[in-house]
């Protein structure tokens, strides 16, 4: 036991101010740590987006391939059967037969309903 209640008094307020310092190394430390998983959230929230957008390009370019791929053979499609048609209609026996029909529906008397 101390006698001098000074260096008692001396004692205590030397406990109570490492305590105090302590606990602000403490407070600092977990600042820093918050500080750093923040910014390891942020860097991960930032690669998800990176490739989150990479993706939707990519996706995006493949559709567009696919449309165009897709417009081509339509196109392919249509001339085919346009050119057929017009093979057709350049036969003279054809269309003389095509007109022969067309005139003799236009001429023939339908009952309207």
């Amino acid at each position: 036991m101390i006698d001098d209640p000074l260096a008692a008094i001396t004692q205590a307020m030397d406990r109570v101010l490492q305590a105090e310092r302590e606990a602000i190394a403490a407070v600092t430390e977990s600042e820093w740590e918050g500080a750093a998983t923040l910014e390891a959230a942020r860097l991960r929230r930032r690669a998800i987006l990176e490739r989150t957008q990479a993706r939707i390009v990519a996706l995006h370019a493949r559709a567009a391939q696919a449309l165009e791929r897709r417009s081509a053979q339509i196109l392919q499609e249509h001339q085919r059967t346009g050119t057929r048609e017009v093979a057709q209609l350049a036969d003279p026996a054809r269309r003389s037969a095509a007109l022969e029909r067309l005139a003799a529906r236009l001429t023939t008397a339908e009952e309207l309903p």
